[in-house]
């Protein structure tokens, strides 16, 4: 095998990744994320993150950004996958060949019907929605 696909940028891709080089894979190795972040640490957004004792870049999970070797394709939501062609299309049109996949996808945030559109509820499921909940306040919860 030479290239390695990875869809999912989140602890299990993540986990994908570091499996395949620590049992030898010397190939190229492509991370697609659909965040623009690499992979972090989500418990801590709706808990210390909020409160303001971590910061973003302390939920960040990898310590050396060559560790892996990886060419990170984030921001770049994965629509299809040509299982004959082994080939996977990004939503901006980009495509991404691999003699081997792994789709580590993740879960997403279900909204219940009948609070969709309600000011005061929230979804936390992503850096992003914990910065948007963030305090103004709080410059080390990380707000922007």
């Amino acid at each position: 095998m030479q290239t390695l696909a990875i869809v999912g940028a989140s602890l299990a891709g993540l986990s994908a990744a570091r499996a395949a080089r620590a049992q030898g894979f010397t190939g190229r190795l492509v991370i697609i994320g659909d965040e623009p972040h690499r992979p972090y640490d989500r418990p801590p957004l709706s808990k210390d993150f909020l409160l303001g004792t971590v910061t973003a870049d302390d939920l960040f999970l990898e310590a050396d950004a060559d560790e892996l070797q990886a060419d990170w394709l984030l921001g770049a939501e994965a629509v299809s996958l040509d299982a004959s062609s082994r080939t996977i299309l990004l939503k901006d049109g980009r495509t991404v060949q691999a003699d081997g996949i792994v789709i580590a996808t993740g879960a997403k945030a279900r909204q219940l019907p009948t609070l969709a559109g309600l000011s005061n509820v929230f979804t936390l499921r992503t850096l992003a929605d914990a910065q948007s909940l963030a305090p103004s306040w709080c410059p080390e919860a990380g707000w922007l």
